[in-house]
């Protein structure tokens, strides 16, 4: 499509101008329907002009990047477009065979006719299910055009935070009965002689803090968030005895957090001294089975689209809510949760890591709520994955702005790949590779690019796939899908395998894009694709509720021999389920997963993959901090350039929500 189609597209009519963002992939047909029905809606009235109509093709095509508003302000709205338009020229111009200039493509600032007669006319002429909120914005009130749905969620989130509301869940100040020191010496004495386990002053803070308030709990990957919460509980019920009767619920916006939320408690209870175990309080830890995601706590009704626990039949009193991975879950959840709690007679603590990515849907909860009083929240910033000196905790501290270069111990030095390399060493611990494909003299071709690939990725699959005697696929054959102790060990031992490394990209398509990687890997390993083999890597993209399997959840291809199935650990135990059963698009191979997937996993050896190009919507710091806090202490492996390291270093993506506490 040429500049000139572009621009009479833009010109032209509202079904016009979606075609010119669908063309950019900046719409999905979901956003024509929704601007078609609040026409519809509007008709007999005044209706909605055809300019009007394009500023809610804009509104819709920025909700679906996680924003809950957009100013009507059209200075404002153009900035906020602009950063969306030009991250669709820069994917739009890398998807052609002849990569395109950006002067190829309309600018942002072409859309600005539209956006001022739009936004003037929406103004003074909304109606539901769309609602207009004066909010401040850099010291200024501007209109911000909201849909209903997001509206409310938001005017109950506000409810629930704001400590002058009487709905306040967060009023923190409550004094504790105990020093920080008296609670460490407590927690000491139930832990077994041995243990490697020091209690941190933040840790008993937060422990203190939740003994009479409810609580937000926030750190970093290694930060202890789960320990501090087991002992947190465990003090709480020592504290009131008479909760330890109350209902207690876990929950984490996916199935996969639910299942690492429970082992994460359970390993602590390896960490108790034998007498510890028998105490009441221990035992009633031990006998909680309510792990879960949010949608299953709530009994999700699909057929109605709705939660059988809400405002009208809430939770039940005497009730304690652990919720973790909070930055993952949407704004409408958040708001469906709260409004579901009881009355009275409660308990709620919410764990999470305001730095990584926010939720896949609209709204940024996290970030939102740890602007309340800070009575109510503990931040937890000492790691046990990585010490002061760990190059890895280094350069995240560095990405978050917490440590300058001259602080890392190390040069910020990208060197070229080759083969020669002698890269990823078992016995050298906090391992960090800054790689570049070419020698950066001049960009590289596709076919140059390709065979650069190839190689790194061939590199990498003889490292941790193909080790002799040890290899995935020799291990995988080994399996069988029974519950002997031979087979439990071998099974064990394939997890472990498995796990040890893991290849991220920020992006699904095109070279560095997962979907490729992944190929490159299969070819690698002298396999086919789309025929399942012993030891491959593979993840569910969706939910298959018939297995209790959700998205996210990834596993292991065994018994090719006879049956290929997946095995997946569950609950500490291996599971099998028979690939054929499993729907083909539900799930994909995995030796690479996109950063986003990466959430609330974590690898021994992890080499991620930046986009290519500076001003990609993904080249961002949360994407950044994600991937490289997904190493578990062994080796990190990232392929970018200085420049775009650095745009990802300085590029934070900030989202639209419209919370004001």
């Amino acid at each position: 499509m040429t500049k000139e189609e572009m621009l009479e597209k833009l010109n032209g009519s509202a079904k016009d101008f979606f075609s010119l963002l669908c063309d950019m992939r900046g719409a999905s047909p979901l956003n024509e329907k929704l601007v078609q029905l609040l026409v519809d809606l509007h008709q007999g009235k005044k209706g909605y002009s055809t300019s009007a109509q394009k500023v809610l093709h804009i509104f819709f095509s920025l909700t679906n990047d996680g924003n809950t508003c957009i100013s009507l302000n059209p200075k404002s709205l153009l900035v906020k477009w602009k950063t969306k338009w030009d991250g669709l020229v820069l994917l739009a111009s890398q998807d052609q065979d002849v990569e395109s200039a950006p002067n190829d493509f309309l600018a942002a600032e072409d859309f600005m006719p539209v956006i001022e007669t739009g936004c003037k006319e929406l103004i003074k002429n909304v109606e539901a299910p769309l609602v207009i909120e004066s909010l401040s914005k850099n010291g200024e009130n501007e209109p911000f055009l909201f849909t209903e749905k997001y509206f409310d969620a938001k005017k109950i989130i506000e409810a629930c935070f704001k400590n002058d509301d009487n709905h306040c869940v967060f009023n923190g100040g409550v004094p504790a009965s105990k020093t920080i020191d008296k609670c460490k010496k407590n927690i000491s004495s139930i832990i077994k002689s041995g243990a490697k386990f020091e209690l941190r002053d933040a840790q008993a803070e937060a422990i203190l803090k939740g003994e009479n308030q409810n609580l937000i709990i926030t750190g970093g990957p290694g930060t202890g968030k789960t320990t501090v919460m087991f002992f947190l509980l465990w003090n709480l019920l020592k504290t009131h005895r008479e909760m330890i009767g109350w209902d207690i619920h876990f929950a984490a916006p996916s199935g996969k957090a639910a299942d690492r939320l429970r082992e994460s408690i359970g390993e602590n209870f390896e960490m108790l001294a034998n007498d510890a175990q028998k105490d009441p309080v221990v035992l009633r830890l031990k006998n909680v089975d309510n792990y879960s995601t949010l949608h299953r706590l709530l009994s999700y009704n699909p057929q109605t689209n709705s939660f059988r626990y809400s405002e009208k039949t809430p939770f039940a009193e005497k009730s304690i809510f652990i919720i973790d991975e909070a930055s993952m879950i949407d704004l409408s959840l958040f708001a469906s949760f709260m409004q579901a709690l009881p009355k009275k007679n409660f308990r709620l603590y919410i764990l999470g890591d305001r730095d990584q990515l926010p939720s896949v849907e609209a709204g940024a909860v996290l970030g939102e709520i740890l602007g309340l009083d800070k009575n109510s929240i503990v931040e937890l910033v000492e790691s046990n994955r990585f010490d002061n000196n760990s190059n890895i905790g280094r350069l995240s501290r560095f990405i978050q702005k917490k440590l300058g270069e001259g602080d890392l111990q190390f040069n910020l030095e990208w060197k070229p790949w080759s083969c020669e390399m002698q890269l990823w060493n078992p016995t050298m611990p906090d391992e960090i590779n800054l790689l570049r494909l070419g020698d950066g003299s001049k960009p590289l071709t596709r076919a140059e690019e390709d065979a650069e690939l190839q190689g790194l990725l061939s590199s990498w699959v003889k490292r941790f796939y193909k080790s002799p005697n040890t290899g995935l696929m020799e291990q995988a054959k080994k399996i069988r899908p029974d519950q002997t102790p031979e087979n439990i060990a071998n099974c064990e031992s394939l997890w472990q395998l498995a796990d040890a490394a893991r290849i991220l990209s920020a992006e699904r398509r095109g070279l560095r894009g997962v979907e490729n990687l992944n190929k490159m890997v299969v070819k690698a390993l002298g396999r086919r694709e789309n025929e399942p083999f012993d030891g491959q890597l593979m993840i569910l993209t969706k939910n298959q509720s018939y297995f209790d399997l959700y998205n996210g959840d990834s596993g292991v291809v065994v018994n090719c021999d006879t049956r290929p199935m997946l095995m997946i650990k569950r609950k500490g135990n291996f599971v099998f389920y028979p690939i054929s059963l499993l729907p083909s698009d539900s799930v994909e191979t995995a030796f690479a997963i996109t950063i986003h997937k990466s959430q609330g996993s974590g690898y021994p050896n992890i080499m991620m993959f930046l986009p290519t190009r500076k001003g990609h919507p993904l080249l961002n710091r949360q994407i950044l901090y994600t991937g490289i806090t997904r190493t578990k202490k062994q080796s990190l492996t990232i392929i970018a350039t200085p420049e775009t390291f650095k745009a990802a270093c300085e590029t934070v993506t900030t989202r639209d929500t419209g919370i004001q506490l």
